[in-house]
């Protein structure tokens, strides 16, 4: 049976389901960590491609963690029964390309405010909660910060695209 989503309508569900999830992977073997992370890298080499390199501003443990979260917002969508199909390069450059707009002109009039940025996301409190587990985890500097929140800001979208858009199309 397919599920339709309206993710700009909060959800207690996926609430819960994130902070089950938190629990949960805190739970996992560092084999079964590298098993879902590894699964993870080959249903989405775009994204988690940029993200392994992108570490500009952050320490190995802050880069790590922001990686981590991401695992687990994909294991909250998978726990929900939500299907990530591949998003291809080109709407993943898309994505960045936008947030990069949108951060760039919201920071030239309001600096690097955290909770403004955090309201511009397509998905606020999703956003929220990984950011705090990041940064929770982490005596992260605040261009850490800003990095951090503007790579988590870009996963949360991007997977939101791969689990809403349409099966039929091609992701070349």
């Amino acid at each position: 049976m397919l599920k339709f989503v309206n993710m700009n309508t909060p959800q207690n569900v996926g609430a819960v389901s994130l902070k089950d999830s938190i629990l949960e992977l805190e739970g996992w073997t560092d084999a079964v960590y590298q098993q879902n992370f590894m699964d993870f890298l080959e249903q989405q080499p775009y994204i988690m491609g940029t993200l392994m390199e992108a570490d500009e501003g952050m320490d190995d443990g802050t880069h790590s963690w922001m990686l981590k979260s991401v695992l687990l917002l994909k294991w909250s969508f998978q726990k929900m029964g939500w299907r990530l199909t591949m998003l291809s390069n080109e709407k993943w450059q898309g994505v960045i390309e936008e947030k990069l707009e949108t951060y760039e002109s919201h920071q030239e009039e309001n600096g690097l405010e955290i909770s403004a940025l955090i309201k511009l996301s397509s998905s606020p409190n999703t956003l929220s909660e990984l950011f705090l587990y990041v940064v929770e985890n982490n005596a992260a500097i605040e261009e850490a910060k800003g990095n951090v929140l503007f790579l988590l800001d870009c996963a949360i979208e991007a997977m939101e695209m791969a689990v809403l858009q349409d099966k039929t199309e091609s992701n070349t």
